[in-house]
């Protein structure tokens, strides 16, 4: 008989970030029970390192760790909708409730709820590292827990009977394989590693080695958990509307396995309580690569007093699993990953603080994360949202005011140059500070020509600055207007013609670089041409 196996764990062994992760959460479950009563038979971390660690166990420690690793208790569930058996009957509610919510867009809603019995899941050592004052952080853990890792009613087992009675089954057969040798092959669930199944198109069966799956247990208490919204626009409403696209989940593929376990639980404790609708803010989202990004920032932020240590000492990179409920099945919308690169990281930092309107930050983000041009793609997508998404959106002119000003136009004596009255003449502009400047001459003459306005410093905080205001946001949308439903040939011969028609300071080589880029580039042209209406209306 084996009273005490020892396990030994080296990263580089380890077939995925899951793995290494779970390794991780490991650890630090170990270290955290240290500090617990109750820790029945031998459950020690003999040792843990930068490259791996070693426990050792026994049966009766093994249980004690399963016990804390799947606790739970009896709690309640608010509902949109009342139950039903398998029959098709519906089951009756605990009660009825009345509540009033904040979406992500701010509006307030009344609903009737139907509250039922559920199982809570503890969390294990999360709980004591998330500092708000209603748990909103551990809450999304256990929704995620409840909705994807174990959707499937079944598979709450180890949970929903710890929170009765005392339960060792599901350590027993861990115990089991363990004995039977930690190299032998076991089944591989999607329970414990996402994205498997029981056998590929190929017919091939997922397998794991007994040790290394005995891991995954441990893995969703490292990753984590953002909440990817999709926008939309209301128009009956005139406003925008959210709703939640499941979760992104943010793997940390683990590189230095001793730092990652001292800093990651200050990572947790400094999350902030701020709320988004009814989630925490921070998880909020709009692109699931963002999900590594914010998790690269924050584990940055906390390395970032350690002499010659940088984040991709900590890490090899994050792997990035959008992931929903769908009916009886979870869905994989996309699986990706994400290196540790600390300029990628900054830029990211630098939107996420700067940009606000959620139109136009997605696109910025896509684009700067990609490493492509910071415009690219708003031409598509500004032929296609709505007008009030765009050019009739403060937020969505003021944040394309700031991307111009950071990206594309030129710069003089730490100030942006003035590119609506001014006649002097830069030596050399991008082709996005060209455009900013045209359309800014462009809208200032016709406000002059057409309504005889031309701004003065005695406008500010009088009737005359509104009236200044609203000529100019109409001289611009109708612009804008004009431009978006033209394409290639057609839109050249109103750029021409109209934005042209007035006089323009820009020397030889402004000229020639404009006349470029418009015929071989039109869609660039045309594009940069209505994010400056939208900053100058």
């Amino acid at each position: 008989m084996i009273d005490v196996i020892t396990l030994e764990y080296e990263l580089a062994e380890l077939p995925s970030s899951q793995h290494r992760a779970g390794l991780a959460g490991l650890v630090m479950m170990l270290q955290w029970l240290q500090g617990q009563p109750n820790i029945e038979g031998t459950l020690r971390l003999e040792h843990v390192g930068e490259t791996g660690a070693r426990i050792s166990l026994d049966k009766d420690g093994l249980v004690s760790l399963f016990d804390f690793l799947y606790a739970a208790s009896e709690g309640e569930v608010q509902q949109n909708t009342r139950r039903k058996d398998k029959t098709g009957q519906e089951i009756p509610p605990i009660r009825e409730e009345t509540v009033t919510s904040t979406d992500y867009g701010g509006a307030t809603k009344t609903r009737t709820v139907y509250v039922y019995p559920k199982t809570i899941p503890k969390g294990a050592f999360l709980c004591d590292y998330d500092r708000s004052d209603t748990e909103i952080w551990i809450k999304l853990w256990r929704d995620m827990i409840w909705s994807i890792l174990r959707g499937v009613p079944a598979t709450r087992r180890p949970y929903e009977v710890r929170a009765g009675t005392k339960f060792s089954e599901d350590a027993v057969k861990v115990w089991n394989e363990l004995l039977k040798g930690g190299d032998r092959a076991v089944e591989l669930p999607s329970t414990y590693f996402i994205g498997a199944q029981a056998s590929n198109a190929e017919n091939v069966p997922f397998k794991d080695r007994a040790r290394f799956q005995f891991l995954l247990h441990f893995w969703v208490f490292v990753a984590q958990i953002y909440l990817p919204i999709e926008w939309s626009f209301d128009r009956k409403a005139k406003k925008t509307t959210s709703k939640d696209w499941g979760y992104v989940l943010a793997v940390p593929d683990v590189a230095h396995l001793e730092i990652f376990c001292e800093e990651f639980p200050d990572v947790l404790q400094a999350r902030g309580a701020e709320m988004m609708g009814y989630r925490p803010k921070e998880a909020v989202i709009d692109i699931a690569s963002e999900g590594a990004f914010d998790f690269m920032m924050k584990l940055s932020h906390r390395i970032a007093t350690k002499v010659d240590f940088q984040i991709a000492d900590l890490l090899l990179g994050v792997d990035v699993l959008h992931v929903e409920k769908d009916g009886n099945n979870v869905r994989l919308w996309s699986n990706s990953r994400i290196d540790p690169i600390r300029e990628t990281i900054d830029r990211y930092e630098n939107i996420k603080k700067r940009f606000n309107d959620p139109v136009f930050r997605k696109q910025l983000l896509a684009n700067v994360l990609e490493e492509r041009d910071w415009f690219h793609g708003f031409g598509a997508l500004l032929s296609k949202v709505d007008k009030e998404q765009a050019i009739g959106n403060e937020w969505f002119r003021r944040d394309v005011r700031k991307a111009f000003e950071q990206f594309g136009v030129a710069i003089k004596n730490k100030g942006e140059i003035e590119m609506d009255t001014s006649t002097e003449v830069p030596k050399s502009l991008t082709i996005e500070a060209i455009v900013y400047r045209l359309v800014g001459v462009y809208v200032s003459s016709k406000l002059r020509s057409k309504y005889q306005l031309e701004w003065a410093e005695g406008f500010k905080g009088t009737p005359k600055e509104v009236d200044y205001n609203e000529k100019k946001r109409k001289v611009a949308r109708e612009a804008f207007l004009a431009i978006r439903s033209r394409t290639d040939a057609d839109f050249i011969d109103y750029f021409a013609s109209t934005l042209c028609a007035y006089p323009q300071f820009l020397n030889e080589e402004g000229y020639g670089t404009l006349s470029t880029n418009l015929y071989q580039d039109t869609d660039r042209v045309r594009t940069l041409t209505m994010l400056a209406l939208s900053a100058k209306g």
